[in-house]
């Protein structure tokens, strides 16, 4: 295999990235830089609404919420096969079209990174063949030592225990001949002691014995020898370690970790003091951070948060004003940023109701496949890699990007319903049912605009009107062909101070709202385009003339494109990769090199 030959071993998914951009390009609105939204500026801004009608090309599906009876019950989420039906009324709630349309009007405007869950992810790679990560590792765990030919262990030992709402750990004591914290016994030697204090050797649990020392069991491995044991902790206060509440939390959303392996924060809840191994390290600003976990070889954090990985938000474009908070807002962003100050947005999503309401739209209920939620650990799919040769793949340490926003493919929508196999033995969390809307079932919505520059309603306008070969995907069950939906946009301008100086019209009350024809959008999304592509550097304009043919957008329209999926899915290049496949950490092609 040659070099950096990615169509060679590539790896397949359902899903593939929009790469960032280099640059945050600027809204230089005035109403959103001085905040002023008492008034409306009907001679330099836009005002008005955008009737919408939405189509599906596929199934659908959005599930509704718990009603209190359920929730009294202690039912989840996927006990509900229900559309998203308010009342009654079969909807697609506005909050679903907003999200889907930010998006694409923060990868078109060249907007700041938004809505990602900066934390560290966590990873245990002593024997994984990516040489990169098992280096990486050991280095912090476990070196090979070449004098004694072994390695020798980096990790403490001590006990967690919780105080109010912080969480601290006091180190073991180091009482041994070779002034270790803990070291291993043998599975017989485990198996005796734990018989002599009246308790049976059981995976993925610990013993205090009675002299103060904890035995330590692993979870089961083929070639495991020996159980750990922990000294007796040390109770010198000015010793103990305080545990950030970053390392808490990270630790707490670390979605990858096995459900049998023990949760000691939980596990702090029912025990003073509960043996666990860490080790401590500290980020780059210098704060000290700490890793834990319930054994030795135990699953370590990143040093580098997915945040490291975004570099357009770093502070110097946070300060920027972007089109995506300008028009949508980002009162929750403000909240948290020092760097951003609080806008309101200025675009407002009504529900999408039915066309038809009386028209029995909904499909019998079934099973899709498993859905499952993102696994970001996955470091050879989600982050930019510059060869698809294992050993040299970056991970989260490494200085790379994250690929960027993520997008299902279209699918023909055929052969979403999943006939489970030995379901008995299937894990009941996964199983889900769902009752979707049928294909050809028409919707329509309004989205209300107000102050909108020329550069923002183009910018709204372009996220609607795709091309034509392309759609929007909404919804769940979005890895096997749902969701997939065309919109069609009619844009109606409101002008104000007509409306208030004239109480009727011959029609009756007057509006002052005229609709606004395919040649006028298409001049506003125009004028857009030209303002975005003016602005942005040389390296990510190339060749183009159009914002559809930079490279960025070549590979969302790609992404966008009914036909190319429906290809790709008769040929098998949009499905899950089994595990033999995953563990060969193939790296995803560029969408239009799929």
């Amino acid at each position: 295999m040659d070099k950096n030959n990615f169509n060679a071993t590539a790896a397949t998914a359902p899903y593939n990235f929009v790469p960032l951009n280099s640059t945050v390009i600027s809204d230089n609105n005035p109403l959103v830089i001085t905040g002023i939204h008492d008034r409306y500026d009907h001679l330099r801004r836009s005002t008005g609404y955008i009737e919408c009608k939405l189509k599906t090309l596929t199934p659908m599906y959005i599930r509704s919420g718990l009603t209190e009876e359920e929730i009294r019950a202690k039912k989840e989420a996927k006990d509900n096969s229900n559309f998203f039906s308010p009342a009654g009324q079969i909807r697609i709630p506005g909050s679903s079209l907003r999200g889907m349309i930010r998006t694409l009007v923060e990868i078109a405007s060249w907007s700041k990174f938004g809505f990602f869950e900066d934390r560290n992810l966590y990873f245990r790679g002593f024997a994984d063949k990516c040489k990169n990560l098992s280096e990486d590792y050991n280095s912090q765990m476990k070196p090979y030592d070449r004098t004694s030919k072994g390695s020798i262990y980096k990790m403490s030992a001590g006990y967690m225990l919780k105080e109010g709402f912080k969480y601290f750990i006091c180190p073991a004591e180091k009482t041994d001949s070779k002034n270790k914290q803990f070291y291993g016994i043998t599975k017989a030697e485990s198996f005796n002691e734990i018989k002599n204090i009246g308790e049976k050797r059981s995976d993925f649990t610990y013993y205090k014995l009675e002299d103060g020392r904890s035995i330590v069991v692993s979870g089961p491995m083929s070639n495991k020898k020996h159980d750990w044991i922990i000294n007796k902790i040390d109770k010198n206060i000015q010793n103990r370690i305080e545990i950030p509440e970053t390392d808490i939390q990270n630790y707490d959303r670390d979605e990858s970790r096995d459900d049998k392996v023990p949760d000691l924060l939980k596990q702090c809840y029912n025990d003073e003091e509960v043996p666990c191994f860490y080790v401590e390290w500290i980020d780059g600003e210098g704060n000290n951070r700490v890793s834990f976990g319930n054994t030795a070889l135990f699953r370590i954090s990143y040093q580098k948060s997915i945040g490291d990985h975004i570099p357009i938000n770093g502070k110097k474009n946070k300060e920027k004003i972007d089109f995506s908070n300008a028009i949508f807002g980002n009162t929750f962003e403000g909240e948290k940023d020092p760097y951003v100050n609080p806008i309101a947005g200025r675009v407002f999503f009504e529900d999408a109701k039915l066309v038809n309401p009386n028209e029995k739209c909904l499909m019998d209920e079934e099973s899709p496949g498993i859905l499952l939620g993102p696994k970001p650990t996955s470091f050879q799919l989600y982050l930019e890699q510059d060869s698809n040769i294992v050993n040299e793949l970056k991970h989260y340490n490494s200085g790379t990007r994250i690929r960027g926003n993520k997008f299902y493919w279209h699918k023909s929508g055929e052969k979403w319903e999943h006939k489970y196999q030995n379901s008995d033995n299937l894990n009941e969390k996964i199983k889900t049912r769902i009752q979707p809307v049928k294909p050809d079932t028409e919707f329509k919505f309004r989205i209300r605009y107000e102050n909108l520059s020329d550069s923002e309603l183009g910018a709204l306008l372009f996220a609607l009107k795709l091309p034509e070969e392309c759609a929007h995907k909404i919804g769940m069950g979005k890895p096997y062909g749902l969701g997939s939906v065309k919109i069609t946009p009619e844009l109606y301008i409101s002008k104000r101070y007509k409306r208030y100086l004239t109480l009727f019209n011959n029609d009756g009350w007057e509006l002052a709202e005229t609709e606004q024809g395919d040649g006028a959008i298409d001049e506003i999304i125009s004028d857009f385009e030209n303002h975005i592509l003016q602005k942005m550097i040389a390296s990510d304009k190339g060749e183009a003339s159009s914002l559809w043919e930079t490279h960025r957008l070549r590979q969302l329209k790609t992404l966008l494109d009914v036909e190319k999926g429906k290809e790709l899915e008769s040929k098998e290049k949009t499905e899950y990769m089994d595990i033999k496949q995953f563990k060969n950490r193939g790296v995803l092609p560029l969408p239009e090199d799929v």
